[in-house]
């Protein structure tokens, strides 16, 4: 049976999650939550409970304490929903909305960053001018200025004025798509503007926080002492990214690498590289001795110094700042004399975090961290002595192999979820690398330290150098094996819960010893295999015609079964990856990511078993569906018409809608996002004219027809 005495915070941290869960689905579906009622409930279930905690004594009925807090914790997790809800709605609403504005006044929250075209910034509202006045506005808005001089000069806290209107950022309009417009709005942001150098201009004043403002001073001079020092190229960002936490100058090249090898997270700075801080100041502060209190608690706290000001060195960054309150917790706990309940201190942190900001809940780096953390924490140790091994060479190397397979068992539910992957080689790279870069990071803190110091600092920074370019050839090693990453992985939000809980139970099963834990493990994993099988089934039997909605380029896609065919134009078929966005997490849905053609649309003539292609026409199942060619339309009505189930429109190219009504009966007409502005509109208005049914994919999102 578990002793809730030892973790409190995790009793308490369940059920403020499904609260938090509960108010998002009632945020994200437009429910509206009476404030003032939510309020009263949880203040009359605060009272009940201390009343019952006064009065009621008998032990059979202490499960009426139990129920009531969960009830209020659920109460409460939605009201902190609601509550950073109208938060959120406040920053986004009021500003930059009116016919007469003409200009934006705006302070640069967040230090900028510096993309191949772009310079990508995070504005705060500040003031908005309509022709006869000024008047104060509030919301976040995302910002890429063209890349030159002038916008690589752009600062945190400096104040600028810019004359476009920004556009509301819009929603995903494929399915199975990113959806970046609730990725943004959960961090107050609802507006996006692209800016010209001529179409902005900064005020010549400063606005910012000066912790923050100090903290990104330092970061900039540890990045040129690095480059001084002559640590340049790739080994130059790996070191800013490892080290502080700055990936802006890492090649997507290399980046793509560290993801195969299952090292990505090396990169990030987070609890890995804040534990490897504490770690090695703990073993300089060895002269303190433990035992007695006072010593003890001046070693904590300059340990708990420390980590704050390697925090305040990374920039302060969420991801460093979250690992470091989690460490926070875990070194209070210490002090408090609390040494063996590790899982509680980080149950507080998180209930902490989330309370402060109820979102983190979905922020895939929140779930990563938490759930490495505790992985390793009540893991590593039972995988460690699966095996004993008396060699004590091979025996460091099983313990690093325990800690790597402890926090990828605990996050791999999360990475297929979100990421649709699989690094198959994660043991093999982390063996290496985890050593390698506490080198890297215990060299760089000694860097940072005695850089100022001639010929010591240069060793130093050769030393980091060579180590860096050990790791990259490494990683770049694993990548290139075969099978180095398993692709098209997909599950749904059931069997994600059934992995998720498959995870929980198997850690109360290693600890408490309990057979129901491991029969309730399994029968989860059941349910996980019965999910993929009957989605498997149903795939078998599926025929889906899809035309999605790319920003550059046209594609139409053809499922049947687990195969598929796509058609596409020139740009698309050229450079498949202006279309994988858009496209390919419902690829993987359907479960025919991996067994597929891309064929361009000017190709003849294509026959396989469901389908046949014959110059601008396509016979799938019992539909004919049409493209449009121009040499296929003509100036005079046809006594004998073509009739098309479909047919789409795609391309700049100008359309005549009566030629192509001359030659074809069409039952729906598809207009493509790939029509120029002015010509949708065209061709919308003689389709209305016309009585002619059509689907607008711009506003309307992805055609898809779909017979399973």
């Amino acid at each position: 049976m578990i002793n809730w005495f030892k973790y409190p915070f995790v009793r308490l941290l369940m059920p403020l999650s499904v609260g938090i869960w509960i108010g998002f689905s009632f945020l994200e579906n437009e429910v509206s939550l009476d404030f003032e009622m939510f309020l009263l409930a949880v203040v009359t279930l605060s009272v009940s409970l201390a009343a019952v905690s006064k009065f009621v004594k008998d032990y059979s009925a202490r499960w009426i304490f139990g129920f009531s807090l969960n009830i209020l914790l659920i109460l409460i997790g939605v009201l902190v929903v609601r509550i950073h809800g109208d938060d959120i709605d406040a920053r986004n609403i009021s500003f930059c909305d009116g016919e007469n504005v003409n200009a934006y006044v705006a302070r640069v929250s967040e230090c900028p960053t510096i993309k191949e075209k772009s310079v990508k910034v995070i504005l705060e509202m500040m003031a908005v001018r309509s022709d006869d006045s000024i008047r104060g506005s509030t919301g976040n808005v995302m910002s890429y200025f063209e890349r030159s001089e002038k916008s690589e000069n752009i600062r945190y806290g400096d104040v600028l004025v810019f004359f476009d209107p920004p556009d509301e950022i819009e929603p995903p309009s494929n399915p199975e798509q990113f959806d970046y417009k609730r990725y943004l709005s959960r961090k107050g942001i609802s507006r996006l503007v692209y800016l010209r150098n001529d179409r902005w201009m900064s005020l010549g004043m400063n606005l910012s926080n000066p912790i923050y403002r100090f903290s990104y001073w330092l970061r900039d001079l540890l990045l040129g002492t690095m480059l001084k020092l002559g640590i340049t190229g790739d080994e130059f960002s790996v070191a800013s990214a490892i080290l502080i936490g700055y990936d802006d100058t890492l090649p997507q090249e290399l980046r793509d690498s560290y993801v195969a090898a299952g090292s990505m997270h090396i990169l990030c700075v987070s609890g890995m590289h804040v534990g490897v801080v504490f770690m090695v100041f703990s073993y300089l502060l060895f002269f303190f001795d433990k035992r007695k209190r006072w010593q003890n608690l001046a070693r904590q706290t300059i340990l708990l110094i420390v980590v704050w000001t390697y925090a305040l060195l990374a920039g302060l960054a969420p991801s460093i700042l979250r690992a470091t309150i989690m460490l926070s917790f875990v070194i209070s706990g210490e002090m408090l004399g609390r040494k063996n309940v590790v899982l509680n201190s980080l149950a507080a942190s998180a209930f902490l975090l989330l309370i402060a900001n109820p979102s983190n809940l979905f922020d895939i780096g929140f779930l990563l961290s938490y759930s490495a953390v505790v992985g390793i924490v009540e893991l590593q140790k039972p995988i460690y002595c699966v095996f004993y091994i008396k060699n004590r060479f091979i025996d460091k190397i099983w313990e690093l192999t325990a800690v790597s397979l402890a926090a990828q068992f605990a996050t791999s539910s999360f990475s297929i979820f979100f990421f649709n992957q699989f690094p198959l080689y994660f043991w093999l790279s982390n063996l290496f690398m985890t050593p390698i870069s506490t080198i890297v990071i215990i060299g760089g803190m000694i860097l940072m330290l005695l850089s100022f110091i001639p010929y010591i600092n240069i060793a130093i920074a050769w030393i980091v150098k060579w180590m860096i370019f050990l790791m990259n050839y490494f990683v770049c090693a694993v990548e290139n094996l075969p099978l180095s990453i398993i692709k098209g992985l997909y599950m749904n939000d059931l069997e994600f819960v059934c992995l998720v809980l498959i995870f929980v139970l198997v850690m109360m099963a290693v600890n408490l010893k309990d057979k129901r834990m491991v029969f309730a493990s399994v029968f989860m994993l059941l349910v996980f295999g019965m999910s993929q099988l009957s989605r498997a089934v149903a795939q078998r039997k599926q025929t889906a015609f899809t035309v999605y909605s790319l920003s550059k380029g046209t594609a139409v896609d053809f499922v049947c079964g687990n195969e598929h065919v796509m058609f596409c134009d020139t740009a698309v078929f050229r450079d498949p990856q202006i279309a994988s966005f858009s496209v390919e997490g419902h690829l993987i849905g359907e479960g025919v990511y991996k067994n597929g053609s891309l064929l361009p649309f000017d190709s003849v003539c294509f026959d396989n078993s469901y389908l046949k292609k014959r110059e601008n026409m396509i016979s799938f199942g019992n539909d004919l569906i049409g493209f449009y060619d121009k040499k296929a339309c003509f100036g005079v009505e046809l006594a004998s018409k073509c009739h098309f189930d479909y047919f789409v429109l795609y391309g700049s190219e100008n359309i005549d809608l009566n030629e192509l009504m001359n030659c074809y009966i069409i039952d729906l007409l598809i207009i493509d996002n790939s029509i120029p502005e002015y010509l949708r509109k065209k061709i919308i208005k003689k389709a209305e004219d016309a009585g002619q049914k059509y689907y607008d994919v711009k506003s309307q999102g992805a055609f898809i027809l779909e017979k399973i």
